[in-house]
């Protein structure tokens, strides 16, 4: 996208971006029209200098969703299996929520290929 930007980190391309329509004062502070790209982070690049997320970044995104979604549930599982009270229909729920959690993540949450 192109806005107006200006590079402050030269090693990294990362950017200060100019999001309104204060042209005037872009243009003021150095600001050119840039194509430039937000990278995972929240942060401003140079398109094509954005960071791309590491397999360790994207594990932990894995680990945080199955824990904000599934954790819980898989705590009872174990207690209520433990002291007897588990129930089939207990399972079927808990196996249904797990495959939904599962593909959430599979689609959302993709390792990076290798090169």
């Amino acid at each position: 996208m192109e806005y107006y930007a200006k590079i402050i980190d030269k090693k990294t391309k990362r950017c200060d971006v100019g999001l309104g329509s204060n042209v005037e004062y872009y243009q003021s502070v150095g600001m050119k029209i840039m194509d430039v790209s937000q990278g995972f982070d929240g942060e401003w690049y140079v398109t094509g200098y954005e960071p791309q997320k590491t397999k360790e970044d994207v594990r932990e995104e894995r680990v945080a969703y199955r824990q904000e979604h599934i954790d819980n549930q898989t705590l009872e599982r174990q207690r209520k299996q433990a002291n007897g009270t588990w129930t089939q229909e207990d399972e079927e729920a808990y196996l249904a929520l797990d495959a939904e959690v599962t593909a959430y993540i599979e689609e959302h949450f993709p390792y990076p290929e290798e090169e």
